[in-house]
């Protein structure tokens, strides 16, 4: 069996282990961006934006500090993709993985945790480009809203 057939093999019972095939949860694309009380913007990202302003289009590494998986995206795509990727896809807010105020800290394992798996990700998409196409998976391919990934085809409440 060729290495490619290997991996299109181990891609698709990876895609079927964490859910593809159970219901997709629903949710509103901007709910990480309500707080869960006053229904207002939520105030991390509201600091951040405010942070940001001018600087938008700078490359990541030029506005944050301690950026290692980003690094030349956009300051204000980095945001974007903190909050529909990450934050969304795992049910989570910024202080999941965040020290607010202190966002570049390293203090909480689940940021190297979240950096593996774009790695992974990365990996995954890349290695099997070819047999995929334009799909790919993500941190919801597996998540669905949950901060772990899903192991069975049962869906969790």
């Amino acid at each position: 069996m060729t290495k490619s057939v290997q991996r299109a093999i181990l891609f698709t019972i990876m895609v079927t282990v964490c859910g593809a095939l159970s219901p997709r949860p629903t949710f509103d694309a901007n709910v990480i961006a309500q707080t869960p009380t006053a229904g207002g913007q939520n105030p991390y990202i509201a600091e951040l934006e405010k942070k940001l302003a001018g600087s938008e289009n700078k490359p990541a590494e030029e506005v944050f500090k301690n950026i290692q998986i980003l690094k030349g995206a956009p300051a204000l795509r980095v945001l974007r993709i903190m909050t529909t990727g990450f934050s969304a896809s795992l049910g989570v807010d910024c202080a999941h993985c965040h020290v607010p105020g202190d966002w570049e800290k390293e203090d909480k394992p689940q940021k190297e945790t979240a950096r593996k798996m774009w790695r992974l990700m990365n990996k995954l998409n890349q290695d099997l480009k070819e047999s995929i196409g334009k799909g790919g998976v993500n941190c919801t391919t597996c998540h669905r809203g949950q901060i772990k990934p899903a192991l069975s085809l049962t869906p969790t409440k």
